[in-house]
Formats: structure tokens, C-alpha cells, sequence
């Protein structure tokens, strides 16, 4: 699941080794945590600069829906470009990635 959002972008995955975990893994420096603070949870992120997604965290499944549930419930933009549009480097990533879907429609 690609899950983009106020607080970053993440990839969540089943974990290879404990069905119970999702695997969140981040491309930004800041993002789990800025979303483990919104949510109450202690960060435990991985740093692993020479992997896909430098940055790595475990949720148990049952947190990791609530999380997703959370952003769901609290969306309060009618325009998601105009909320995130902040000038930084994920800004940038976002609108990339939304023009190259929007070729491919």
C-alpha cells in the first residue's frame, strides 16, 4: 500500500518474518516520526540509507489500521495538492508523481 498524506509519503507492507506487523518504510527523513508523534506512538525507525526506503519502522497490524483509519476520518482539505504544497522536496515527489499518473489515465 503507497499512502500519501499530510504528515509523508509511506509504503506499508506485511512484514517478512511476523504476520502480525506492518512494515512502514518512508523515503523522507522525519516522516514516521512526525506520524508516530500525531498518533502517540514511540518511533522506533530503522535507518537503512542504501535500501529502497531509507527510513523503517514495524506497526502492529491492529495500530497501523487505526492509523489509516485516523487519516481517512481527518481529512479536512477539498484539494489534497493545494494541502501538502509546501515548496520542500516532497512536494516536488508529489506532483511528480500525480503528473505521471495522470499520463498513464
Amino acid at each position: 500500500m503507497w499512502l500519501f498524506t499530510k504528515h509523508g509519503f509511506f509504503s506499508a507492507v506485511q512484514n517478512k518474518n511476523d504476520a502480525n506487523l506492518i512494515h512502514v518504510r518512508a523515503r523522507f527523513k522525519g516522516d514516521l516520526e512526525k506520524l508516530c508523534k500525531t498518533y502517540g506512538v514511540t518511533p522506533r525507525v530503522m535507518n537503512t540509507p542504501h535500501s529502497d526506503y531509507p527510513y523503517r519502522m514495524d506497526f502492529n497490524r491492529i495500530s497501523w489500521m487505526e492509523i489509516v483509519k485516523c487519516e481517512a476520518v481527518t481529512i479536512d482539505y477539498t484539494d489534497f495538492e493545494n494541502a501538502v504544497h509546501d515548496g520542500t522536496k516532497r512536494d516536488a515527489a508529489y506532483k511528480d508523481v500525480w503528473a505521471t499518473l495522470k499520463r498513464y489515465q
